[in-house]
């Protein structure tokens, strides 16, 4: 109780100006948190910080916040959701204590990652470097300083700029927690040896943390670290981020030796990707490792190192003296680029060998995917899996490797053991596993009777039904999910797989949140069937996405999920792709009609794209939409099909009750719809008045424009049209028609040739 009263008052010890600072009672703080995001300091602003910190002769902990930031916290939301697995992304992300700007680059490279795209550096504003901000006398005045947080990311101090952080830190002798957040600072080797000479100087640590990542540094600022690395003596956590400058291997080998000499250590985390540290470097770390046997939890990321399997060997060995730790993250970033880290069986072997002694672990994530791993490095890997008895919490990545059916059954065995899980992440993606491998998985899913929380995903693999029946037997045993990913889409199952994973899906009653993936299989009718009936026992539902894309299920099995889903009336977020199937009216009218009982639904996509609705469909499902009336985010993909114009006019008719729409995306390309149908659904936009964003798909763009609902539109500011034409047509035709809507600020269009 007594911590937590004092942890409230330094809560209350929080400003963001100056003002309310130099207000305050500064005789009596002892914890300051003084948060100055963008803000340049005036030289009469920095005398007057000076002078009320040297008042502050209590003063025992100061967080300084100047990082400097062009990136909103919308804009980050926008960046998270244009990945297909926002779950996934986020625990890739480093958002703690990172300032908006280096996480949006973060964002950037792992975009760069998945989608196989060209990385855009991210392009910040020039900001006029900081003068001194902390004087040397007011350090010396706060004679009980002991933690401090400078966040200065983006502020492009250079190497001139780092004098004042040494100078401040030459004056602060009581410090045990030091902790500089440095990013994108245009810090050289001259500034980084001046800022290593400062923490050199605070000789009572027992905390650092040093992030100088995207600086331009190399190995003789490495040497400088180096030496301070080894004058923390007294070190028991440990936090640096040197990525992305040019260490190489002769820095990161210094930097690791001096690693080894913090015989302290309990918490560590590293980060040095994208600095070519190469096999020596990897060796050295690995040999740092083995002297830091105190260690509970640590985290180490070397992604982008041309890293093989001799690092790999020595990493293993030093994990092999670390029998204390309780929570390792290796994490995706020692091993995701093929252009990076060259893992094979040999290395996966080698870092089984050393995990297999970590017995004391209760939270493990390791991340070997993208690499050349087959049977026998996976199966190290799972044989040190067996050992670790205690595992409450487990990431394992194995995916785009060589793995086959004797390695994943090896997985499951290894999995089987892991008895006391509650949080499973899984994903064993793009292999070469068959029904033998995928059995073996879902047989150790049986053991799990304490997991809450599972994502889990064997995508692109060569899985029959034999194998998605035993994984679906498996996963019955879980009953105590509250939220489940699983993604199990391109593979080789019919009904048979997609009937006992529907009847696994019935016995998750407590679920709250599901992602269901099972989308370009062989599953008909009557695995849909089965599917919606688990579906329809689902009743605590608030998320679900689910994916059924790519199979032969007709109206029967459409009809089915449609009933499944009414019972999930707790729904306020709905992404529902049942894309590619041979659904008609019937099927599309009852899954249709199920929208009408999800009161709560805020945000929702619905794609029924490329099946056989006519406007019997289409009109059900404008009903069922019509009743969403608390949506404000909505995605309705209809396209290529056979709906008319009264098809078109009932779903006009459900978006004009959507009064809090402010979202829309509409795609009716490819269908019969008229002058009537075009009319109409501009008749029904206009009376969206909280409609600002408009994405509109369609053949009708014309006849949609000359709406005089639309030109006279009050509400549409952003708009951007996809649409194909039979006859060529330019751009500034549709510009022409767009610019006559009277609100409308922004106009994207892109334009297709049919041929």
């Amino acid at each position: 109780m007594e911590n937590k009263n004092k942890k409230m008052k330094q809560q209350d010890n929080s400003f963001t100006n100056l003002e309310d600072l130099m207000k305050s009672n500064l005789k009596a703080l002892t914890h300051i948190d003084l948060q100055l995001k963008n803000c340049n300091l005036s030289n009469e602003q920095i005398a007057q910080l000076n002078t009320s910190l040297g008042q502050c002769e209590k003063l025992e902990s100061l967080i300084l916040n100047l990082n400097k930031e062009t990136i909103s916290d919308d804009k980050i939301k926008q960046q998270y959701a244009e990945f297909f697995n926002q779950r996934q992304i986020k625990n890739l992300v480093d958002a703690n204590n990172k300032s908006n700007d280096q996480i949006f680059a973060q964002i950037l490279f792992f975009k760069h990652i998945f989608n196989k795209s060209t990385v855009k550096k991210l392009r910040l504003q020039q900001i006029q470097a900081q003068g001194n901000i902390l004087l040397e006398e007011t350090m010396r005045n706060l004679i009980n300083l002991n933690s401090l947080q400078l966040n200065l990311d983006g502020n492009q101090i250079g190497d001139q700029g780092a004098i004042w952080i040494y100078t401040a830190l030459c004056r602060c002798k009581t410090l045990t927690n030091l902790n500089l957040q440095l990013w994108d600072n245009k810090l050289g080797d001259r500034g980084i040896s001046s800022i290593a000479e400062g923490i050199s100087s605070c000789d009572k640590l027992t905390a650092l943390t040093l992030n100088t990542a995207a600086n331009l540094f190399g190995k003789e600022g490495a040497f400088s670290i180096s030496k301070t690395l080894y004058s923390c003596k007294m070190l028991t956590d440990l936090d640096i981020n040197f990525s992305n400058n040019q260490i190489g291997e002769e820095g990161a080998s210094a930097i690791f030796a001096a690693l080894g000499s913090c015989k302290l250590l309990i918490n560590s985390k590293l980060v040095l990707c994208n600095n070519e540290i190469g096999e020596e470097g990897a060796y050295s770390f690995g040999t740092a490792l083995s002297n830091l046997q105190l260690l509970i939890n640590l985290k180490f990321c070397l992604r982008q190192n041309k890293i093989g399997d001799k690092g790999a060997l020595s990493i293993g060995q030093g994990l092999s003296k670390c029998n204390q730790l309780k929570n390792l993250d290796i994490g995706m970033d020692l091993f995701y680029m093929k252009s990076g880290n060259k893992i094979g069986d040999q290395g996966a072997q080698d870092i089984g060998l050393g995990l297999s002694n970590c017995i004391q672990l209760t939270n493990l994530k390791i991340w070997i995917c993208q690499n050349q791993i087959g049977d026998n490095g996976a199966s190290a890997i799972s044989t040190a899996l067996a050992n670790c008895k205690f595992l409450t919490n487990l990431d394992l990545n194995f995916s785009e490797n060589e793995i086959g059916d004797k390695g994943a059954q090896n997985i499951g065995l290894g999995l089987s053991n892991c008895t006391q899980l509650t949080n499973l992440e899984f994903q064993i993606d793009s292999n070469q596993i068959e029904d033998d491998g995928a059995s073996a998985i879902g047989a150790a899913f049986s053991n799990y009777k304490l997991l809450t929380s599972l994502s889990f995903s064997i995508m692109e693999n060569n899985i029959g039904d034999i194998g998605a029946q035993n994984i679906g037997l498996g996963l019955s045993n879980c009953t105590q999910l509250t939220n489940l990913e699983f993604w199990i889409n391109s593979n080789q199952f019919g009904d048979d797989g997609a009937s006992t994973i529907g009847t696994a899906l019935g016995n998750f009653k407590f679920l709250t949140d599901l992602v269901f993936s099972i989308g370009e299989n062989d599953i008909g009718d009557k695995g849909a069937q089965n599917i919606g009936l688990g579906l329809s026992n689902c009743t605590q539902l608030t998320n679900l996405k689910f994916w059924i894309e790519g199979n032969k299920i007709g109206d029967k099995g459409a009809q089915s999920i449609g009933l499944g889903l009414s019972n999930c009336t707790q729904l306020t977020n709905l992404e529902f792709w049942i894309d590619s199937n041979q659904i008609g009216d019937d099927g599309a009218s009852t899954i249709g009609t199920s929208l009408a009982n999800f009161k709560f639904l805020t945000d929702l996509t619905f794609s029924f794209e490329e099946n056989k609705i006519g406007d019997k469909g289409a009109q059900n499902i404008g009903l069922g939409l019509s009743n969403c009336t608390q949506l404000t985010n909505l995605q309705l993909l209809i396209n290529s099909n056979q709906i008319g114009d009264n098809g078109a006019s009932a779903i006009s008719n459900a978006l004009s009750k959507c009064k809090f729409l402010t979202s829309l995306t509409l795609y009716i390309h490819y269908n019969k719809i008229g002058d009537k149908g075009a009319q109409n659904i501009g008749l029904g936009l206009s009376k969206c008045s909280q409609l600002s964003h408009l994405v509109f798909g369609s053949d009708i763009n014309e006849k949609f424009l000359k709406s005089c609902d639309i030109i006279n539109c009050k509400n549409i500011k952003l708009l951007t049209l996809y649409t194909t034409f039979k006859q060529k047509k330019t751009k500034s035709d549709i510009y022409r028609l767009a610019q006559k809507i009277k609100r409308l600020v922004t106009l994207k269009c892109s334009l297709n040739l049919q041929k």
